[in-house]
Formats: structure tokens, C-alpha cells, sequence
């Protein structure tokens, strides 16, 4: 079921240098399932790109509350959402989507980069508060440790999910104090991480390069189409 409703503001978190959150109030029960997205539309003047945008929802069900985050650019859009204040007014309209959680999996790889992390941190919090008993592998790649979303989170779902991993990689480490992987996500990450390649279902959410090359890798490794599940974030 579609919804069309307008929630208030009740935190903004700058969660990177260009990486904004908010969330908002659920004034009603809404149902919706981990990797969904909605329309998100806001107060702005915009007769070439329109006022609304998708955004999956990095929210589990699980949790009182929507959580959107976005990275911040220079269009009018983005820069309302940057502006937003507690008690503002957002309009959204869904959920929407296919990219969402296949519960009876047995095992679950998801490759994230940047701000596709969205929908994923959903789908863990949601498999950490259901006790699902799928192992469930997140392959987070960034180029600097600064650019790691949700960075104070994952060591936390860890401790709650005794079944969930979060593996994180570097593909710019010069400059910083990082000690942990470095480079993109590859197949030797991939094998090392996966249990079962040929019955493991892979969910890869990010740039859209990213996104067709990991669709690619995982076809010269022989990984069924029908066990790929992909969603690409545009306009970055």
C-alpha cells in the first residue's frame, strides 16, 4: 500500500563531511520491508528536476522512526535537505522497491560503496532485531575511513547479531591511520567472505560503475543472475 504522508523532523545528523541524516516521526504505523525506498519531497523551487527524489530507507521496521540519509550536493534539492531542521515538515510518498531483504536466505552478501550503504543498514538492524538466522556479510567499500556511513553502528549490530560481519575496505588509505583492508571490493574479498558462491545471495547497492562492475565480476564468478539482486544510486 502506498502512503502519501507528512512527517516531522526530530534529529539531523551529519554522519560524514557529505553525508547528511535525518529522521523523522512516524505519526502512524507504516508498513514496509528492509530495502525499500520512498519519495521524498521537499519545500524547493526546482521546474527542471522536480521537488521529490528516492531515497531508500535506512530505517529497519523494527525501529520507531525513518531514517534517510543523502549525500549533499549543490542541487536545490539537496541543499533543502542539508537545511532541514528539527520539526520541519517532509512529504513522502511510498514505500516503493524491490531491493528488499530475502528473509529465508541462508546466507546474504551484501557489497555496499559510499552512500549505497543506505538500504543495507536497514536490512542488518532489521536481521539483528528479528534474529534471523542467516549469516549475513556486509563488503563496505569507501575511499577514505572518514567516508565510512553509519561508522559508530556496525561494531554495535556485531555485538547484537552474532550471525552478521561488516567487512570494510580503502581504496584511498594514503594520508590516514588505517590498518584494515585496502582497495576494492574483488573476488578473493568476495570468496574470502562467502561460504557458498553458487547458493549465497548477493544484494550490490552504490555508484553506478561500481554497481555494473561488481554485476560483472560476480558473472565471470558464476554466480546465478537469479541470486543478484542490484540497485544503482544516480545523481550523486
Amino acid at each position: 500500500m502506498v502512503l502519501n504522508l507528512e512527517l516531522p523532523v526530530i534529529e539531523v545528523k551529519q554522519e560524514t563531511f557529505d553525508v547528511k541524516s535525518i529522521k523523522l516521526a512516524l505519526v502512524q504505523r507504516i508498513e514496509y520491508k528492509p530495502g525499500h525506498y520512498m519519495m521524498v519531497e521537499l519545500d524547493v523551487d526546482d521546474p527542471e528536476n522536480g521537488s521529490a527524489r528516492p531515497l531508500s530507507i535506512a530505517s529497519s521496521p523494527t525501529e520507531g522512526f525513518l531514517l534517510f540519509s543523502t549525500k549533499i550536493s549543490q542541487t536545490l534539492f539537496k541543499q533543502r535537505f542539508n537545511s532541514l531542521k528539527i520539526w520541519d515538515k517532509v512529504k513522502i510518498k511510498g514505500p516503493m522497491g524491490v531491493f528488499t531483504l530475502k528473509e529465508d536466505a541462508k546466507e546474504v552478501i551484501l557489497l555496499g560503496g559510499g552512500i549505497g550503504i543506505t538500504p543495507f543498514r536497514g536490512m542488518i538492524k532489521y536481521a539483528a532485531d528479528k534474529k534471523l538466522p542467516m549469516k549475513l556479510i556486509l563488503v563496505y567499500s569507501n575511499k577514505t575511513p572518514a567516508d565510512i556511513v553509519y561508522r559508530d553502528e556496525w561494531s554495535l549490530f556485531e555485538k547484537q547479531n552474532p550471525n552478521f560481519k561488516a567487512v570494510h575496505t580503502i581504496t584511498q588509505p594514503e594520508g590516514t591511520s588505517w590498518n584494515g583492508r585496502v582497495g576494492r571490493i574483488d573476488e578473493k574479498m568476495i570468496k574470502e567472505c562467502c561460504n557458498d558462491i553458487n547458493n549465497a545471495t548477493f544484494y550490490i547497492c552504490g555508484p553506478p560503475g561500481m554497481v555494473d562492475g561488481l554485476s560483472n565480476l560476480l558473472k565471470t564468478m558464476n554466480v546465478p543472475a537469479s541470486n543478484v539482486k542490484i540497485e544503482k544510486f544516480a545523481g550523486y
